[in-house]
Formats: C-alpha cells, structure tokens, sequence
C-alpha cells in the first residue's frame, strides 16, 4: 500500500508515472505520425514497477534496462525531452539519435544503456554489480527485464555468477504476461516457451532470495526494493524480483493504440468512449489510477491538486514534443562518429 513510501516522496513518485504515462502517449501519437522508425514497445502499465525500485536507488547506483526502456529512463531522472528525440532519432536525443528507442541510455545518470537483445543486458548488468563488489562500492545495479529473458541462456548464466558471488544487483523480471495461462511449450504470442508454470522456479534453483510483488501497488514494489537494496549494499548479495503486471490491450507493436488517460477517472469511475471493452483496465489494472485513487482515500491529495499536477505534466510534454519535433536529424557526417576507435 502507499502508506509503505515516505509521504513527502508520494505525490512526487504519482507526477513521475504521469510523465511516464504522457511521453508514451506522445510517442504513440508520433508513430501514427510516422515520426518514429520501426519496432517500439511502451511501459504503459508498468509505470509503478519502474518508479518503485528506481526511486529507491542513489544517483550512484547503475540501471540497466532492455526494449522497453523509456520508463526507466524517466525514473531515474532522464531529460523527457531528450528521451523522446532519440525516439524519434532526433541529434537532440542522448544518443545522437542513433540509439532510438530500442537502446535507451542516460549516461551521465549511470544507466549507461540498454539492449534490444532479448536477454542481453543480464550479464551486462552482472558485470557492473562485480566490478562495484570488487572495488567495495557502496552501490547496487538493477537490471530491468521481461519474463522472456529467461528462455535465453545468457539468463541463466548472469543469475548464477551473480548467486554464487554474492553480487550486489537487484533482478528485477517484469513479468507482463502474468495474466496468461502458462503452457509449458506453448509458442503464441506473449505466451512464453518456459517448460515451468512459475518464472520464480528458475530463480529458486539457483539459491537467490526470491520476492514476488503486485505492479498495481507501488507501495508494495517500494518496499520490496527498498529490502533488495539494503540486503545487497550490506554483503547479502542478488534478490530476484518478479513484479507481476498487465500488458494495456493496447500496447503490442504494431497494432499501438491508446486512450490518452484522463486523471478523472481515478474518481468518477467513467470509460472513455471507444473503450468500453477495456473497462476492467481503467477500474482496476492501470497503475497510474490507482496510486492516484489511493493518494486520495489517504488523504496525501484532492482532486484540484491532482488535475493541477497532471495539467502542469501536461504542459511539459507539450514542450516535450515541440523540441522533440523542431529539432534536426543527425548530419550525414554524424553517421561515422562514435562507432568505431580511432
């Protein structure tokens, strides 16, 4: 529950879903502009994952992340701005434009990339949690990934250095397939080929500390972080989380489509038209409702500062997106710089 989080850190952790929240929007409505090349995957949903575990990290502390990054990247403090236009592949954007959307990074912020490589960012992350051991830092790296990572074996080989060597990182599987009967064996979409019922089992056989949280509750995921972090930076080693979520019916590549969220709905209990089907989503799956609605029955804030908040997000990504559009492709001569050592 959201009592779980300092309430000063509350209403600040609710603004940074909604900016979250609305550069997803943005970048959905660029697509359908054509603005943005090729594959993308959004976080709507998960927004509570991302602010939960990242907002209980130092400035210190690594991140690394996979596909679906742009979340991640806001909670640690990336500029929205810049995020965007490498998006959109913008000279603006942190890489250059030459990352895009798939290798999301903010160096400077110590989330020094991801990987579109299903799996790949594991021993990457691995490798940072030794290096901060080794030289006794008192940091953690977490390492953000979905449930499919674990079908590949690079998985299976960063869980276990990090178990046997007592490795300062926190795994946290974002598993957004949580609502689907697992088959062992089965091959459909967003029904992964895992021959156990549970993606826990793998952690367990490998002797991590295992949590499993709700990703609609953003006080429980601050908590069990918050716990992760602590067991790692004192010797303890490696937790794996699962953080269980639901996909938005709308979010799968290339058929994207969303209702861009109205805040009201977090009291008046109204679909927005075109999205009846959809109900239970709005009701009771869509994270950012929800900690708005508990920040209200709390009595952390009122509706009139909850539609000033959510304006004022609104008004920056309105920024967000001008700068995002106005600014230039990289120049041709851009194209050689950066990719190879002199």
């Amino acid at each position: 529950m959201i009592p779980a989080i300092p309430k000063e850190s509350c209403v600040e952790a609710l603004r940074t879903m909604l900016v979250i929240r609305r550069l997803e929007e943005a970048c959905i409505v660029a697509a359908h502009e054509g603005k943005v090349p090729g594959h993308f995957h959004v976080y709507t949903g998960q927004e509570a994952t991302g602010v939960g575990v990242i907002s209980n990290l130092e400035k210190s502390d690594y991140v690394y992340s996979t596909h679906r990054n742009h979340g991640h990247l806001i909670a640690k403090g990336a500029d929205p701005k810049k995020v965007l236009a490498e998006i959109m592949t913008k000279a603006t954007g942190y890489s250059g434009g030459k990352g895009g959307t798939l290798h999301g990074c903010a160096p400077d912020l110590n989330f020094p990339l991801s990987s579109g490589i299903v799996g790949g960012i594991l021993p990457i992350s691995v490798g940072t949690a030794y290096s901060q051991k080794h030289r006794g830092l008192p940091n953690v790296t977490a390492v953000m990934f979905g449930e499919g990572a674990l079908e590949e074996g690079a998985a299976y080989e960063a869980l276990n250095l990090a178990s046997l060597w007592k490795l300062p990182i926190l795994f946290v599987c974002e598993n957004n397939t949580s609502e689907v009967e697992r088959i062992p064996g089965g091959t459909q979409y967003h029904a992964p080929n895992l021959c156990v019922t549970e993606v826990t089992d793998l952690a367990k056989a490998l002797n991590l500390t295992i949590r499993v949280v709700d990703g609609i509750d953003l006080g429980a995921v601050w908590t069990v972080a918050s716990e992760a972090r602590a067991r790692a930076v004192s010797g303890e080693g490696a937790t794996f989380i699962e953080v269980r979520t639901e996909t938005w019916p709308g979010g799968q590549w290339p058929t994207l489509a969303t209702g861009i969220t109205d805040i009201r709905h977090a009291w008046n209990d109204e679909i927005p038209k075109g999205y009846e089907h959809l109900a239970a989503w709005y009701r009771r799956k869509d994270p950012v409702l929800s900690v708005a609605r508990e920040l209200m029955v709390t009595g952390m804030i009122d509706r009139q500062a909850l539609e000033k908040l959510d304006s004022e997000v609104q008004e920056e990504m309105s920024e967000v997106v001008k700068f995002a559009n106005d600014s230039p492709f990289p120049s041709v001569e851009a194209a050689l710089t950066n990719v190879w050592p002199q």
